[in-house]
């Protein structure tokens, strides 16, 4: 038979893993993914913020830059009040001209930055641009709804409405 050396080989059994899922393994991992997730939305969270303070910061210092800006092109003019005050604090009299030519430049200035005065001549009277303080009655019917008067000039900044013209309006007089 056999002989005795001839044994048979020694196996060494190497454990198999299985299919079957390490239940804390996947509870580690969920975990993992969520804590991942959570720091992710606060990072997110701080940057949004901080983003929106860096903004709002930026649109403060722009709008003081450009209220500056408008300033400045407005010192002449106040230069020009003030040497008009010391010139005839005097004697009391300020010469029309002398003051109608401060109102000019101080016109232009605003017309530069974007000023415009809303024209009424003639015009049918527009709710969105226009408020009526007074009704003058006309026996024309084709005048009705017409501006008569401008009583206060109105505004528009860069198409934007600042101020309506205040305005008196024709109607028809009732009876007619």
């Amino acid at each position: 038979m056999q002989n005795d050396k001839e044994k048979e080989p020694e196996i060494n059994i190497i454990p198999v893993e299985t299919d079957e899922p390490d239940h804390s393994s996947e509870e580690d991992i969920k975990t993992e993914s969520a804590e991942s997730y959570i720091e992710q939305l606060q990072r997110l969270q701080a940057d949004f913020i901080n983003y929106k303070r860096r903004t709002e910061k930026e649109m403060n210092s722009l709008s003081i830059f450009v209220k500056g800006n408008l300033i400045q092109s407005l010192l002449p003019v106040i230069d020009d009040m003030d040497l008009l005050i010391q010139h005839h604090q005097h004697d009391h009299q300020c010469p029309v001209e002398a003051v109608q030519m401060i109102i000019q430049k101080l016109k232009k200035v605003l017309i530069d930055e974007g000023l415009e005065t809303i024209d009424v001549t003639g015009q049918s009277f527009d709710p969105i641009i226009h408020e009526a303080i007074a009704v003058e009655e006309v026996k024309d019917p084709l005048k009705e709804n017409i501006i008569v008067q401008e009583c206060q000039k109105g505004y528009r900044f860069h198409d934007n409405l600042l101020r309506p013209s205040r305005v008196r309006v024709a109607k028809v007089k009732a009876g007619n």
